[in-house]
C-alpha cells in the first residue's frame, strides 16, 4: 500500500497518543532522561567541570591552530599529519557522544563506546612514537593493490603488536599495572560482547523481587562505570593534543599552562581513584599514561 509522507506520519501518530498528546509516552521518557542528567550534574560536578574544561581546551586549540599556526607554516607537513588529526578528532567526537548518552541515562551503553575509543587512542599514540604507521593501522601497504583479506590480516597483526607494546608483556610497565589494565579490558568485553553488565540490573526482576526498570534511574556507582573510563580516555587524548602543533608554529601565550592544568587535573582524579576509593586502576592508569603517552605541552608533530 502506497502512502504519502503525511499519511505515513499521521498513521503512526494516531497509534501513539497518550493523554491527548501525540507520542505522549515518549515525553515521559524524555522527562526522566532530563532528570537523570540533572542528578548526574549535581552529584558528579567535579567530573563535569574537568570534562567541560577539556572540551573547551580542545575546541580552543583547533581554533588557534587554524588562525595562529597555519599561516606561519612554510614547510609542507607529512602526509601523516591529516591522518593523525582526523583520528584525534574522532577520539574527541566519540568522547562527547558517549557523554551525551550517559547524561541521558544510559551509562552502560556509553561505556561500550569507550572500548573502541580507548583502542584507537592506543594505536594512534603508538604510531606517533614510531611503533607503527597509520597505513598499517588501516591494513594498507602503499603501492600494493587492495586485497580485503590481506587488509584484515595486517590490521589485526598491527593491533595485537601495538597492544603488546603499549599494554602488555613488552610494555615495560609494572606487572600490577599490566594486570589492572587487563581487568579494564575484561570489563569492556563483558559489556561489548553480551551486555552482561547492563543486563545485571535485571537481576532482582528475574528473581521476582523487584520491577523491571524501564526509565533511566540515576545510580552513582553505575554512572561511575562510564565516568572513570571517560576520564581515562580523555586524559589519553589530552596528552596527544600538543602533537597537533606544527614544528615551526607552536602555540604560545597561555596555551601551554592551560594544557598543564588539565594534565595535572586528570592525574589528580586518577590518584584520588586509588587513594580515596581504594581502586588500583587509578595508580595503574597514571603509570600507563606517563609511560605510553609521554607528550608535553612543548611536544610537536614528530612524523616526517
Amino acid at each position: 500500500m502506497a502512502l504519502t509522507t503525511k499519511e505515513f506520519m499521521d498513521r503512526l501518530e494516531s497509534i501513539s497518543v497518550y493523554e491527548n498528546k501525540p507520542y505522549g509516552r515518549c515525553f515521559l521518557l524524555f522527562e526522566e532522561e532530563s532528570s537523570y542528567g540533572a542528578s548526574a550534574a549535581n552529584e558528579m560536578s567535579g567530573y563535569l567541570s574537568l570534562s567541560d574544561a577539556f572540551k573547551c581546551f580542545y575546541l580552543e586549540t583547533v581554533e588557534r591552530i587554524n588562525t595562529e599556526c597555519r599561516p606561519k607554516v612554510k614547510t609542507p607537513l607529512s602526509e601523516f599529519y591529516p591522518m593523525f588529526f582526523a583520528r584525534l578528532n574522532n577520539n574527541f567526537e566519540t568522547l562527547v557522544a558517549a557523554e551525551r548518552v550517559a547524561l541521558h541515562g544510559y551509562p552502560h551503553q556509553a561505556f561500550t563506546m569507550h572500548r573502541n575509543n580507548f583502542d584507537n587512542a592506543v594505536l594512534t599514540a603508538g604510531a606517533m612514537q614510531g611503533f607503527t604507521d597509520f597505513y598499517s593501522i588501516e591494513g594498507l601497504v602503499p603501492g600494493q593493490a587492495f586485497d580485503e583479506r590481506s587488509m584484515k590480516a595486517l590490521r589485526k597483526k598491527t593491533e595485537f603488536a601495538i597492544q603488546d607494546i603499549m599494554l602488555g608483556s613488552k610494555s615495560g610497565m609494572s606487572q600490577s599495572t599490566v594486570d589492572a589494565l587487563s581487568k579494564i579490558n575484561h570489563a569492556f568485553d563483558l559489556e561489548v560482547h553480551g551486555s552482561r553488565l547492563s543486563l545485571a540490573k535485571a537481576a532482582d526482576w528475574l528473581k521476582g523481587v523487584a520491577p523491571l526498570r524501564i526509565m533511566p534511574t540515576f545510580e552513582p556507582r553505575t554512572f561511575s562505570l562510564h565516568m572513570n573510563r571517560y576520564l581515562e580516555v580523555a586524559w589519553m587524548v589530552c596528552r596527544m593534543i600538543p602533537l597537533i602543533q606544527p614544528p615551526e608554529a607552536q602555540l604560545s601565550a597561555d596555551w601551554p599552562e592551560k594544557w598543564r592544568v588539565l594534565d595535572d587535573s586528570f592525574q589528580l582524579i586518577c590518584d584520588a581513584m586509588t587513594k580515596e576509593c581504594g581502586k588500583p586502576f587509578g595508580a595503574a592508569f597514571i603509570e600507563f599514561v606517563q609511560n605510553k603517552f609521554p607528550f608535553t605541552a612543548e611536544s610537536v608533530f614528530p612524523l616526517k
